[in-house]
């Protein structure tokens, strides 16, 4: 458990900017909640050249224990899904603990 991988598959057909402004938010809340729920530092890197979906790979130097993988976990999806609520957004947020 290094590393988590937000990625938000795009159904909608979002155009260049709003896939921007997207992956801006992604960062802003990784950044936000690893603050809040691991406290350590994280490294953040985007998805693979080869991969069309928004989203990032944080990297840990150490391994998250459960209650972190949890507590990131949830955060990142309660974060998501209220965003893409509000904004009117059929998306949806897939976060894996690796």
């Amino acid at each position: 458990m290094n590393y988590v991988t937000v990625e938000i598959i795009d159904t909608v057909g979002l155009n260049p900017r709003e896939r921007k402004m997207l992956q801006t938010t992604v960062l802003n809340f990784a950044a936000m909640s690893n603050a809040l729920i691991v406290k350590e530092d994280v490294v953040m890197n985007p998805l693979e050249p080869d991969n069309e979906n928004i989203g990032i790979v944080l990297v840990y130097a150490k391994a998250l224990n459960e209650e972190q993988s949890k507590a990131i976990t949830d955060a990142l999806s309660n974060r998501f899904a209220v965003y893409f609520t509000m904004s009117d957004l059929d998306l949806e947020a897939q976060i894996k603990v690796h």
